[in-house]
This record gives structure tokens, sequence and C-alpha cells, in this order.
């Protein structure tokens, strides 16, 4: 397949009609995975998607140009493409959603932008700045929030509204702490728009869809092999319990699990939820797990994480 993403990007925002008058997701991704006018196919694609994916831009639309995440979102979209199983149940358009909002945060972390601030914040936070300053030359010490409340003219939650901002000039990346003297704070942590409500359900939806097609392809393990991994992970037993309820020792519960996540590691078995494994992957770092090991092992906190959904 191959791409030409300006010519996508440029094209006119078009209403393509309703959802029975348009084309199947599906059907055009067949076409293009058989390699039938692909460039043609990606256009309709695109165009006939192009408003969801310009949802999900919005939501960081904070941190870069809507342009350039649209067209990170293309690229998202080209990549769920190759990667999307037809014979799934899953829809394409809740598939591809993993892969839009992958590309496009990892274009935000290496951009190397810093976070974009509303003009009338930038004032506000370079009168803050200066008066900040000005204070700390003549009394030798940083003034209390109630003092810069009094020189700014507003309440305290005004004002910590313009500290974060002050804070945020200076971030670079999504995954920089804000410095906080209660907790750790990070800079995506603090950014909001409308969109965020819907693509917090979208983020739900995608995660039951992820958990419906890892139990699909557990059923579709040997019947023991199944049997532990439900007594392990939908029952929360431990290796001890699971072996009393089913009847055998505790070293054949590890062997039968550890049988059971090679099986499931297996290309042709999680075809389903490859992209929604691969969207998880950030976890194994949270969990100081390496993603070269979570590939190959699937270490034990990636994997109940995964299977507890």
């Amino acid at each position: 397949m191959s791409m030409n993403i300006e010519n996508q990007i440029c094209e006119p925002r078009t209403n393509h009609g309703t959802a029975e008058q348009r084309e199947n997701n599906e059907q055009i991704v067949s076409r293009i995975q058989a390699g039938e006018k692909e460039q043609e196919n990606m256009t309709l694609l695109w165009q006939q998607n192009q408003n969801f994916i310009a949802m999900i831009a919005r939501k960081y639309s904070s941190c870069a140009e809507m342009e350039d995440l649209e067209q990170e979102g293309y690229i998202g979209l080209y990549e769920a493409v190759k990667h999307y199983d037809t014979s799934s149940e899953v829809p394409f358009i809740n598939y591809a959603a993993f892969w839009i909002r992958q590309v496009m945060r990892r274009y935000i972390d290496n951009c190397g932008r810093v976070v974009r601030i509303p003009t009338h914040a930038v004032d506000k936070m370079q009168r803050y700045k200066k008066i900040k300053s000005e204070y700390q030359k003549y009394y030798g010490k940083i003034p209390t929030d109630r003092e810069m409340s009094a020189f700014m003219g507003m309440d305290e939650e005004s004002l910590k509204s313009i500290k974060k901002t002050a804070a945020m000039g200076q971030i670079r990346s999504l995954d920089e702490p804000i410095n906080s003297d209660e907790e750790d704070i990070y800079i995506g942590d603090t950014i909001a728009s409308k969109e965020d409500v819907e693509a917090d359900v979208i983020d739900r939806i995608d995660s039951d869809i992820m958990s419906r097609e890892l139990w699909a392809a557990v059923d579709r393990l040997p019947d023991l092999q199944g049997k532990v991994l439900r007594c392990r992970f939908l029952e929360k037993k431990t290796y001890q319990q699971t072996g009393e309820k089913l009847g055998i020792s505790v070293s054949a519960v590890r062997q039968q699990q550890s049988k059971a996540m090679s099986l499931l590691r297996n290309r042709g078995r999680n075809k389903g939820f490859i992209g929604y494994r691969e969207e998880f992957l950030p976890a194994a770092s949270i969990h100081h797990v390496g993603v070269r090991s979570f590939q190959h092992t699937w270490t034990s906190e990636v994997e109940r994480e995964a299977l507890s959904l």
C-alpha cells in the first residue's frame, strides 16, 4: 500500500451521507488489503471517517496544530488498515481509534513543541512572572499566593490557573511533571476539551471490546488452560486455590497458565486484539516491564492488567 497523505488531508471536508448510505468501512478495508485501487479506497476511507479523526484530534489540540494532528490521524488510519483482521467482529472504526490516538500521542511527545497557550493567558502569565520577579528582588523571598492574588487583583483560584499556565509554558512533553506540593501532576492530566467526555466513552468502549476479544481467544484454548486463566484472572484465585478447584497441583497450574499465555501470544490467535494490546504497551513501562519483555514473555503484572480489563 502507498500513501499520499497531503492530498487526502487537503481535500475539503464533505458530508458523505448517513451510515446507511455510506459504504461499509470493513468492505473498503478488505479492498485495500487485497490491493484493489489502494489510493482511491484509502481516500474514500479517510473522507468517510475524517470527522471521527478530527474529534480525536481536538482532544490534543492544546499541544499541536489540528492540521498536523489530522495528518497523523491519517497515518494511524493507514496503520489500522494494515493490521485489521476483516474476519473480526470488532468494527473497524473502534479498532482504528487505538492506532489513531497512539500515533497522535507519539507525534506530540516527539515533535518537541512547547505546549500552546492562548494569547489572553500568556498576557496574565507574563504579568504574574514580572510581579513575582520584582517582589523577589525587593523582599528577597517568594511571595505567598495571598500576596500574589492581591497584586494581581484576582482570587486565589484564578491565581492557581495562572501558575499552572506559567508551568505549562516551560513544558515540552505531555509526560513532563508539573511541580506540586501535594503530588506529581503531569501536563497530559491538565489538558481538557469539550471532547474529553466523548473520548472517555470511546476509551471505555474500546476496553470492553478488547476484553471481549481477549476472552474469546481464551475460549479457543484447550479446556484446562482456559479454566486456569478464568480462575486466576476472572475469579482472582491464587495458584493454590485454582489447583484445589481444578484438582491439580500448584506447579500444574503454573505450567498450564504459562502454556496458555504462550498460545495467546501467537498472532494467529490474537489478531482480534493485537492492536488493542499494542495500545497498552505503555502500561508495561509503568510497571517497569520492558516492551521487549512484554512482547516475548508477557510478564505477570501486564498479564493481570490485560486479563482484568
